[in-house]
């Protein structure tokens, strides 16, 4: 029977595993990156999100995925509207490139990742949370900004293509 470390440590690495395939499935299938894709996929089942409410359905932070949906505008798959209510708001909206992109991604890791922490017990979560805080400050790295999951390093690998 594997210690609580071992288990910590082995569910740490599936899911690494897991996030890495995905991302490169993402890639390899739509040409964009698994974090792309779950943004893409948000704003075509809810065009007109604001960049914050995108963060909230992402469980992101709004500066995390704000700089996603420059990438995405950068390749012409999404632009930013004024709205038409509140000139003060921008809104996303996929171009005709992003509907096909979303035509071709698969459900990414960190969909079914999501789906699985709204279906746990809240206090199951909490502890999960109060776990992983506990986790990355006792080994240093609560102060690395949290980001998308491979964004950055698979984007910085298509830009040099």
């Amino acid at each position: 029977m594997p210690s609580d470390p071992q288990t910590i440590m082995d569910a740490l690495r599936r899911i690494v595993q897991a996030l890495r395939q995905s991302s490169a499935h993402s890639e390899q299938s739509s040409n964009v990156t698994g974090a792309q894709a779950l943004v893409l996929k948000h704003v075509a089942a809810r065009e007109g999100l604001s960049v914050n409410e995108l963060a909230g359905l992402t469980f992101t932070h709004q500066s995390t995925v704000s700089e996603v949906v420059s990438r995405l505008e950068n390749r012409g798959l999404v632009v930013r509207v004024r709205a038409q209510d509140d000139g003060r708001r921008c809104e996303l909206r996929l171009t005709d490139d992003g509907k096909a992109a979303v035509r071709n991604t698969t459900v990414t890791a960190q969909e079914k990742l999501m789906l699985a922490l709204q279906e746990l017990p809240p206090r199951t979560v909490s502890d999960l949370a109060n776990g992983l805080e506990a986790l990355i400050g006792a080994a240093g790295m609560a102060e690395e900004p949290p980001i998308m999951f491979f964004e950055i390093q698979s984007t910085r690998k298509a830009d040099q293509e």
